[in-house]
């Protein structure tokens, strides 16, 4: 009998497939390094940040990390599941299969916890735009995060979603929680479905 994902299956992968969008930014169905690091030369466009700012050197080097780690995560033991199974490949480029397979694996491991590229990579990306280092982000630099990714979601309705407390403020230990229930989350009323790229899938 063919395979019928759940409801829950089909919005995280809807979710990852706009991530992959925003990152594919040519459109031609895949990322390169190029794609996936470019928006850390956006980030210091925007602040006018100098190139050899530690923020951003940390953010270049976590990017690679978590490239690497894409390049070369572990095959899944779901049999079931084709996206899952997506065969990796020697060049240096994604599909968004391989993209899907890769939060897949992260799905069916992260029971609370993240991998460390994956955890390293985020918080690098969000730290980079604490400008002031209270250890948080607020609208205006999560407006900076979506223009650098090149989502067209509405930055000040997007962190308002994410602003549980609506203090203004999101910590990065909030950003790192957040970041989990974008992967995990199968329902659209959890904040984090918001935080890569600003929107629900299918907005």
């Amino acid at each position: 009998m063919w395979w019928q994902p759940s409801p829950e299956t089909r919005f995280r992968r809807e979710k990852y497939a706009d991530y992959f969008n925003c990152l594919d930014r040519n459109g031609n169905g895949v990322i390169d390094r190029n794609d996936f690091g470019a928006y850390a030369s956006l980030v210091q466009e925007r602040l006018r940040l100098p190139k050899d700012a530690p923020e951003l050197s940390r953010l270049r080097a976590t990017t690679q990390a978590l490239w690497a780690s894409l390049r070369g995560r572990p095959e899944l033991d779901d049999e079931d599941d084709a996206e899952a199974r997506a065969p990796r490949r020697e060049a240096d480029s994604l599909r968004l299969d391989e993209l899907v397979g890769f939060f897949v694996w992260i799905e069916s491991h992260a029971e609370g916890e993240l991998p460390r590229a994956a955890r390293d990579h985020v918080l690098a990306t969000f730290s980079v735009l604490d400008m002031d280092g209270d250890g948080s982000i607020g609208p205006e630099d999560y407006a900076v995060y979506l223009y650098a990714i090149g989502s067209e979601a509405d930055p000040a309705a997007a962190f308002a979603r994410l602003d549980e407390d609506g203090d203004g403020a999101i910590s990065l230990a909030q950003i790192e929680a957040l970041y989990h229930d974008w992967i995990c989350a199968g329902t659209p009323e959890k904040a984090g479905n918001y935080l890569l790229t600003g929107q629900l899938p299918g907005a």
